[in-house]
């Protein structure tokens, strides 16, 4: 697991069409060093996804194409297919959950929840 020392100078993309909830995550972010993008819908994680973060951390439920469909698609592709992915959602049922990880999800949060639970699971997944 990396250390908020190694965690400095990383970069992450944030997806969330909950705009509270994407700003509460980048302060915490980049408080500790990281460059932190911002995406509202599922369509803009896949324009923004050029910047090539270290991972991306995004939530299912959003308009447009939603979070697993997006999962989906960057696990298709060979240049996106390594970015480590983190999926937040509120479904938190056994099934949800499978399927999150079926559709390329290293890591699936069940919201409500707390920002050391995201910091911990993306220094695990940047780490990986």
């Amino acid at each position: 697991m990396l250390s908020d020392d190694e965690l400095k100078g990383k970069s992450v993309l944030i997806a969330d069409d909950e705009e509270y909830i994407r700003r509460h995550i980048a302060k915490g972010l980049r408080s500790r060093g990281l460059t932190v993008y911002e995406a509202g819908s599922g369509d803009e994680v896949l324009d923004m996804v050029s910047e090539k973060p270290h991972a991306i951390i995004m939530d299912v439920q959003m308009p447009g194409q939603d979070g697993l469909e997006v999962a989906r698609l960057l696990k298709e592709k060979e240049d996106t297919a390594s970015i480590p992915l983190i999926l937040l959602s509120a479904r938190a049922q056994e099934s949800d959950i499978e399927l999150g990880y079926a559709m390329g999800a290293d890591h699936y949060l069940a919201k409500p929840v707390t920002f050391s639970q995201i910091l911990g699971a993306l220094r695990e997944a940047i780490h990986e």
